[in-house]
């Protein structure tokens, strides 16, 4: 309303933007009277739309040389050659250009309507053809075609290449192999040569114009890659330097790479943005970071650019040239003591001494005062290699520096000159310099010096000459930022302003601005305002910026489809305006694909077993072996789990893995000489191909549990890697059992080392080591935050680690952040950011601790909000490690950026290793004896156990943590401790077993829970026959929930600390009569100072009072310190800060004469320790009509 009241003493006129009428299915007016009726109403017949016959192609300059010689085209005059008169004046070939804008467009709208009817009608289209176009007709203003006297139709020929070509970079596709691959090459002259991937498909008109011989077999190019070489040519650079940059980057030029670069760089000299579309991981961002340091590189040698670029070395060294020639040479005794101060430096001038830069002046003896004034003998000879090297530009920063230095020093001890000139003179060449170029980027501590001017004196002049030399830097033309919905508008500009302001005072430069996952802002109005309207909120933008973005496509799936690898992504719709600016890419294609990981392989080294400072290539086999491990992993992960499943980041992920068990060393392994030691390669491989591959896969047990038919298992993919390496699987195995065991690790005392257990404390480990991205995915109670703290426990260093597998591994110093829905991006940033600030001050000192990060409870956290959108940028760095445990998977962008385990559910022999574990027995010991009845009872467990997982009449809410806690309490059936400490064996018997289910297995309704007791009775039944009386007498024993509830209270704290449970009341009734009945039967206290209630409005005031839940939260703490027991009643927004409590995950201290128990509390973005007592006691209410929204865990 207020943007249209305004004063009616003008005329105004508004221009609104309809936007998504393709969508919409209608009119461009019908869809506005839609969005405005009032607007459509009060002002039908002043409305005008803006269409085609209005609004059409604008007719620059750009455009004009187009349709000039689009018109010589289709008039048949575009061949004419070069004209010599008689008198033998050789007259050029030129055209008139054309005047009418309207012809113009004529000839501009025939061209599309003739040579590409397919291109969609629209603005954007039109304007990016004619943009291509003038790239190309260029060359008809060049001097190979205005004198050219030997090709015939070579107007012709070319204009019908440039039109097609136009036409494909128009529409270009990379989604599939099938693009064009024919393209004429234009150098900065205008030259031709051409790019393609087979010459029998190009052209024979074209093949003419290189005397039909493919440039690709001439000498010139033996030895060297073609593709590489047309790239330089386009981009501007010397061969050199782009294979160097290439070796730097270890950047692999397939084709398909060399094709997309070639259209990026065709984009950037249209300045029309361009916004790539792919799944995470094809090599979006990676391929325009190498794309930006070809420019950079372009700008930093190219000649042409002297002016621009700055020359730091080369201006310091004119700069010292003068000084000496006009200073210090004409006065010969300071002269001749500089050169001996020079000469007795050793300085080498040919090379760079890194330890010249902190070395102090050597003494020189000082001269007496009658010989300062007479002429002292001078070393010509030195002078005039000094003066060589600084004319040639060749001396490096160090010796720069200590000719400054030296000048200075001498000057000071020889008061023959006035040091304030020399002073004055390096401060205005250096202001000078930062005023001419722009580029130079200085630090804050040049900044200050250069403002001190008054009280500057010799050693400050160093200073800022050192300053200057050495850390100034250049800055960047290309610059990127990773977008996620945290990102506001303000950042947004903050982020332009000082581009923009750089891109204006340079306008020859080109700067490229890369956003990366731009459909994940929440400000895209701003994007389609800064790549369409080239404007930034209103402000014009220099033209000299090319917008680049990347996205992930928007890939809708129905809420709540179990998937075990998500394909979708946590991405906005783009506006309909800017996907016409959207080039599709898509994964490498088989053959491409093979090629590459051949070529990554060879480029790949491996640290030396003899030399550790020394890298040796794999060995020609094991390179086979394992290209062909990872072809057929990749290609069976996209085939059946997706596309987007897997991408080139896991290829890298192997070489990363790879280079850590090589040096991993078990503790029979030290016997050996470790200078002639050579691990097992195939081992290597073999462990990096299931962290990255085998274990995101359910087993086939699972699968079944689960009905599940689509996904693929393990036991699928080891079948097709043994092929490359024999017997993976049972390799994999072998080795878990090998990493994970007592030897290795100290294992808490009735924590059993079933599967989940040591494929968790691997990946975690390897994870912290190598910093690789961590996520396991897995029902609740499946030991994923418990195996995390056993590592805690055990990676604590050489000093205090105890078992010496752990003493050679570093410490853990671990950052917790406890997911809920109401995370925040500050949250987890400010988190990894204080991980990342102490990681660094570790490596400054040397010190062998890793920081990790934790996520526990990522399911938590609101998709919606696209919170886990801003890890994006700490996974792809990876300065600190990262582990996430979750109930579910994560978007296809995240899962891409780590290593993701899948936790199956047990198979039967794991749940039996549980059980015994929990039950505190040794199965092996089980093994030996005779009377097998109390077997049979576990067996039976187990059985009724996966029984009730899949039962239908059963609500599935139960997890192994039920499961767990059920099997502890029977323990106090089974042990019971003398006064000798030997322990006897009990018998688990009917009623303590209903028992146990009713403590562990209620919240159901009764008949649920009559049916629950069944199925666990007549498993048990099935193998012990007198349990079965139980179904009969099920209902004499029985207790009633308030019973229930009041015994859990009220257990001792031996019993409390094995098996004791906070609960959940789920209310059946919509006013808290539950909550009364607590107090009424006498299981909740009354007294204040033994029961604290805490009950959460939902005033809209208070759901975002982060005030209000931090006070809260302070007030639970206090009450967990001092052992009272709480009741939450709509407490849901703070239940994620105390997930850890909620699921007992405790630390314990424990001294002879005391025991503190501490567990993990969110308050804020911080999650501290927080003194548990043992007395605590927590009861959660919730109604029955919320169930079905609580998380998982709960």
């Amino acid at each position: 309303g207020l943007i249209f009241s305004l004063p009616y003493t003008e005329a105004w006129k508004f221009i609104i933007e309809v936007p998504y009428s393709d969508l919409s299915q209608v009119s461009v007016r019908e869809n506005f009277n839609l969005i405005l009726p009032i607007l459509s109403i009060i002002s039908p017949l002043t409305i005008e739309e803006i269409t085609d016959e209005n609004y059409q192609l604008s007719i620059d300059k750009e455009e004009e040389v187009v349709a000039r010689f689009l018109k010589t085209f289709e008039d048949q005059t575009i061949d004419p050659m070069l004209t010599i008169t008689t008198t033998g004046r050789e007259i050029p070939v030129s055209f008139e250009p054309i005047t009418n804008a309207d012809e113009c467009r004529t000839y501009i709208y025939n061209c599309i309507k003739k040579y590409c009817p397919e291109l969609p009608k629209n603005r954007i289209y039109e304007l990016s053809f004619t943009k291509f176009l003038y790239r190309r007709v260029r060359f008809f203003e060049g001097h190979y075609y205005y004198w050219n006297q030997n090709i015939k139709h070579l107007g012709t020929i070319v204009m019908q290449q440039m039109i097609n070509e136009a036409k494909s970079l128009t529409q270009i596709n990379f989604q599939d192999n099938y693009y064009p691959r024919v393209y004429l090459i234009y150098d900065p002259g205008f030259a031709l040569h051409i790019l393609h991937a087979n010459w029998n498909n190009v052209p024979n008109e074209l093949k003419s114009f290189f005397n039909n011989c493919d440039p690709f077999k001439d000498e010139v190019y033996q030895n060297k890659d073609y593709f590489a070489k047309c790239l330089s040519w386009l981009i501007d650079i010397k061969y050199e330097t782009f294979m160097k940059i290439v070796h730097e980057t270890k950047f692999i030029l397939t084709e398909n790479f060399v094709y997309k670069l070639f259209h990026v760089h065709e984009r950037k000299l249209t300045k029309l943005a361009l916004i790539i579309e792919g799944d995470t991981g094809v090599g979006k961002t990676f391929l325009l970071k190498f794309y930006s340091l070809l420019l950079n590189s372009k700008n930093t040698h190219s000649s042409l650019q002297r002016n621009i670029i700055p020359r730091i070395i080369e201006n310091s060294s004119q700069f010292l040239l003068d000084i000496i020639e006009t200073i210090i040479e004409k006065q010969t005794n300071l002269l001749s003591v500089f050169l001996q101060r020079i000469k007795s430096e050793n300085l080498d001038l040919e090379n760079d001494d890194d330890g010249l830069l902190n070395h102090g002046p050597r003494p020189v003896p000082i001269l007496p005062i009658a010989e300062q004034q007479n002429n002292a003998p001078v070393d010509n000879i030195l002078l005039k290699k000094v003066k060589l090297s600084l004319t040639k530009y060749q001396l490096k920063k160090n010796i720069l520096y200590l000719i400054w230095k030296t000048i200075l020093n001498v000057a000071t001890e020889y008061p023959l000159i006035s040091t304030t000139i020399l002073i004055q003179k390096l401060h205005y060449y250096v202001t000078n310099e930062l005023a001419k170029y722009p580029l130079i980027e200085i630090n804050s501590r040049l900044k200050s010096l250069l403002q001190e001017i008054c009280s500057s004196t010799a050693e400050m002049s160093i200073e800022i000459f050192k300053e200057y030399l050495f850390h100034s830097q250049i800055k960047p033309l290309f610059y990127r930022l990773l977008l996620h919905p945290g990102i506001t508008e303000e950042q947004l500009v903050e982020f332009m302003s000082p581009i923009s302001q750089l891109a204006r005072k340079l306008p020859q430069i080109e700067v490229v601005i890369f956003f990366d996952e731009v459909n994940t802002a929440s400000c895209l109005g701003l994007f389609k305002e800064m790549f369409m309207d080239g404007t930034l909120h209103g402000t014009n933008i220099p033209k000299n910026i090319f917008f680049t973005a990347a996205i992930n496509p928007l890939i809708k799936i129905e809420e709540n489809t179990p998937q075990i690898h998500r394909s979708d992504y946590l991405v906005h719709d783009l506006p309909q305006s800017l996907k016409d600016l959207k080039v599709s890419y898509g994964p490498l294609e088989s053959r491409t694909l093979a090629d590459y990981i051949v070529r990554k392989i060879a480029m790949f080294q491996i640290t030396s077993t003899a030399n550790s400072e020394k890298t040796i290539p794999l060995e020609g086999l094991v390179q086979d072996t394992l290209a062909n491990a990872i072809l057929r992993a990749q290609e069976f992960c996209e085939q059946n789990l997706g596309c987007n499943s897997v991408s080139q980041r896991e290829i890298q992920r192997c070489f990363n893995l790879i280079e850590f068990f090589w040096k991993m060393r078990y503790d029979d392994e030290l016997k050996y000489d470790q200078n002639t030691y050579t691990p097992d390669p195939t081992r290597c491989i073999a462990l990096s191909i299931a962290l990255i591959y085998y274990f995101r896969l359910p087993t086939k047990e699972d699968n079944f549990q689960r009905n599940d038919k689509k996904t693929p298992s393990r036991e699928q993919l080891a079948e097709v890697l043994c092929k490359a390496i024999p017997n993976f699987d049972q390799v994999i195995q072998n080795e878990l059992e090998r990493f994970v065991n007592t030897n290795n690790f100290i294992i808490p005392q009735g924590v059993a080392i079933n599967q989940a257990v040591r494929e968790h404390i691997f990946s975690i480990v390897v994870s912290i080591v190598t910093r690789t991205p961590l996520c396991i995915i897995g029902a609740p109670g499946q030991s994923k935050t418990l195996s995390f703290q056993i590592v805690l426990q055990n990676l604590q260093g050489s000093q205090i680690s105890v078992k010496s597998f752990c003493k050679r591994l570093p410490a853990v110093d671990p950052f917790f952040c406890l997911g809920s829905k109401y995370s925040r991006f500050e949250d987890i940033a400010s988190i990894f950011e204080r991980a990342i600030k102490r990681e660094q001050y570790y490596e400054q000192n040397r010190m062998n601790i890793r920081c990790v990060v934790f996520l526990d409870g990522a399911s938590l956290l609101d998709e919606k909000k696209m919170i886990l959108n801003v890890l994006h940028p700490y996974l792809d760095e990876c300065k600190v490690a990262f582990v996430a445990v979750a109930n579910k998977a994560f978007d296809a962008a995240n899962a891409n950026r780590m290593i993701c385990i899948y936790r199956s559910l047990p198979s039967e022999d794991d749940q039996k290793i549980l059980a015994y574990g929990c039950l505190g027995l040794q199965l092996e010991k089980r093994q030996a004896t005779i009377d097998d009845r109390l077997d049979k009872i576990i067996y039976g467990l187990c059985h009724g156990y996966r029984r009730i997982l899949y039962s239908p009449d059963i609500p599935h809410i139960f997890h192994d943590r039920d499961f767990i806690y059920m099997l502890r309490e029977l323990r106090f059936e089974l042990t019971n401790v003398n006064e000798i400490e030997e322990i006897s064996i009990g018998e688990i018997t009917p009623r303590s077993l209903l028992q146990a289910l009713e403590d562990n297995f209620n919240g159901i309704r009764i008949e649920e829970f009559d049916k629950l007791v069944d199925i666990f009775i007549t498993a048990v039944g099935e193998q012990c026959p007198d349990f079965r009386v139980l179904i009969t007498e099920k209902q004499q024993i029985q207790r009633n929930i308030p019973t229930i509830l009041h015994s859990s209270m009220k257990l001792d704290p031996i019993r409390r600390r094995l098996y004791g449970r906070y609960k959940l009341i789920i209310d059946e009734s919509e006013d808290e009569s539950a909550v009364r009945l607590l107090f009424q039967f006498g299981i909740l206290d009354s007294d204040p100072n033994r029961t604290t209630v805490f009950r959460m409005p939902d005033f809209l005031d208070d759901i975002d009072n982060e005030l209000r839940n931090v006070e809260i939260l302070s007030n639970i703490k206090l009450c967990m310190e001092t052992g009272k027991t709480i009741l939450m009643i709509n407490t849901g927004r703070i239940h994620g800060s105390l997930y850890d409590v909620f699921n007992q995950n405790f630390s314990i201290m424990a001294t002879e004469e005391s025991r503190k128990i501490f567990s993990k509390v969110a308050i804020g973005p911080k999650t501290i320790d927080v003194i548990v007592h043992e007395d605590f006691q927590c009861i959660v209410h919730i109604k029955r009509s919320e169930f079905k929204d609580i998380p998982a865990p709960f």
